[in-house]
């Protein structure tokens, strides 16, 4: 003879409902956190190319493209676009002057902290 056995799912049927609820939302705040991302990197950027005559119209060719949930965040291979990796990597006869690189470094705690803000609220929700 078997004992009777009873438990109650509810909770987790609950808990279930609102992790599909949620999940759009997700989606779409992680899109905003990265969309933001890209464009203060893509400003930073902006604001710490080199003053020098030589690259004053690289500003114009820094640029980003979101596709989704990932960012790429670079210049534009058109015009002085053409000579960024000489800018940022330097060459034989011009110096290396580093500057989308370390506005990605810079942008990485706020990116973090943003998206942490997201994963709380949406635990939140859930719960």
């Amino acid at each position: 003879m078997a004992d009777n056995f009873s438990a109650d799912f509810s909770e987790v049927e609950r808990l279930v409902v609102n992790m599909g609820r949620v999940s759009k939302e997700v989606v779409f705040a992680a899109h905003g956190v990265v969309a933001k991302g890209a464009l203060n990197i893509k400003q930073d950027t902006i604001a710490n190319l080199s003053e020098n005559r030589s690259w004053k119209h690289l500003k114009r060719a820094v640029n980003y493209e979101q596709v989704g949930l990932s960012a790429v965040v670079g210049y534009d291979d058109t015009k002085q676009g053409e000579l960024a990796g000489i800018y940022e990597f330097g060459s034989a006869t011009h110096a290396p002057h580093p500057t989308l690189y370390p506005a990605a470094a810079r942008e990485v705690p706020n990116f973090e902290k943003a998206l942490g803000d997201v994963a709380a609220k949406i635990t939140e929700a859930i719960l």
